[in-house]
């Protein structure tokens, strides 16, 4: 015997099964599976300063010269809820140093991890007063907890480096002038300040600073 099906009686099986599929995948999801990770919104939001300058001390200056690469200066930032970092600024009042680069990281106090994906560098050209504004090269957000925001002598000239190789030999007047020749010079500020002669040293606490400003929502 012959059973004819009419199209719409098709119709309406199809849709059952695969309501009853939908419903047994359903079942089997698991828990895990339907919970949303946490999302945090930042929004619009005007730019608050998370470090400020300190005080500037007239005429007084800090600076970085050709045997000193690799030395970086800091401050500390300690945030209490999630902030992105948009901005570092500082100031500059004169570089005579050849192909000098700036580096700019974001250390976790406790362990010193690296916070940026990779460092900010900054070309710094030959000539008198410059400010520096540097950005992360994406969204940094800083979970609650203590930073070290710190700059670093990343690079000059090889062949100005090998002439300060032998700096520790000049006497006071050969020295005052090769620096006069080649040094980046900073402001100084009276405000606490972090530094270290190298990656595998701890930063030290200072009283003076070259006057590291950073802004973030």
């Amino acid at each position: 015997m012959k059973c004819r099906m009419s199209h719409k009686s098709f119709i309406t099986i199809l849709t059952l099964l695969l309501l009853a599929t939908t419903a047994r995948s359903s079942a089997q999801t698991s828990p895990r599976e339907e919970q949303l990770q946490e999302v945090i919104v930042l929004g619009k939001q005007k730019l608050k300063k998370l470090i400020g300058r300190g005080t500037r001390v007239p005429g007084a200056i800090v600076q970085f010269t050709p045997n000193q690469v690799g030395h970086e200066i800091g401050s500390a930032v300690t945030i209490s809820r999630p902030t992105e970092v948009r901005e570092i600024t500082f100031d500059i009042l004169s570089c005579n140093t050849k192909d000098a680069v700036l580096s700019i990281d974001i250390y976790r106090d406790s362990s010193y991890t690296k916070v940026l994906d990779r460092p900010i560098l900054i070309p710094i050209s030959q000539e008198k007063k410059q400010t520096i504004i540097a950005k992360p090269h994406s969204p940094t957000l800083l979970t609650p907890g203590r930073y070290i925001i710190s700059v670093t002598f990343a690079y000059c000239c090889k062949e100005t480096q090998e002439l300060w190789s032998n700096c520790d030999h000049w006497d006071a007047k050969q020295r005052y002038a090769m620096t006069l020749q080649s040094s980046i010079q900073f402001p100084l500020y009276t405000k606490e300040s972090y530094i270290r002669n190298g990656t595998d040293d701890t930063f030290e606490k200072r009283n003076l600073n070259i006057g590291l400003k950073v802004k973030g929502v």
